[in-house]
């Protein structure tokens, strides 16, 4: 696990920023881009209540309109650390771990890991018309992943 870090801090520190003025919803990164988060004896919770609310939750992601013309290291480390994303009556959670969401380019090598130990991860939908989506180490191209209407009391997911 040290060695894990040790690299993922030196691909930080040679990681390329994003450059010039882009929109808020695209990201372009020239070169290489590393996103690590390390959580140990954490918890990082998330969560929707209300009527059309949305709980979305990333931990090392690209979500939305990225593109990144170099390598793309992704890693969520966890180590006696909670991580929970819930979504109640008539909302959405969306949760991410080492993930690429929406309309995501990556011109180089793609590299995404979730590591764990001794830890819990938790996506859940409870009620009626509540959603709940989740990404972990993978690709998904759904941004938005809009409810599908019916269920009642276990909700929907599990793209």
């Amino acid at each position: 696990m040290k060695k894990l870090v040790l690299l993922a801090l030196s691909a930080v520190a040679t990681a390329a920023m994003a450059t010039g003025p882009t929109p808020a919803s695209e990201i372009t990164i020239r070169g290489n881009s590393a996103q690590i988060a390390v959580l140990s004896t954490t918890g990082v919770v998330n969560t929707a209540n209300g009527s059309d609310s949305v709980a979305q939750q990333n931990l090392a992601s690209n979500a939305g309109d990225v593109t990144i013309s170099g390598n793309s290291l992704q890693i969520v480390a966890a180590r006696g650390s909670y991580v929970g994303n819930t979504a109640n009556a008539d909302t959405m959670a969306q949760q991410n771990l080492s993930s690429n969401v929406g309309d995501v380019t990556v011109s180089g090598n793609s590299l995404q890991a979730t590591l764990l130990h001794n830890s819990y991860v938790l996506n859940s939908a409870t009620g009626r018309d509540a959603s709940a989506v989740q990404n972990i180490a993978s690709n998904n191209a759904c941004f938005t992943c809009p409810t599908t209407g019916g269920g009642h009391g276990g909700g929907h997911g599990g793209h």
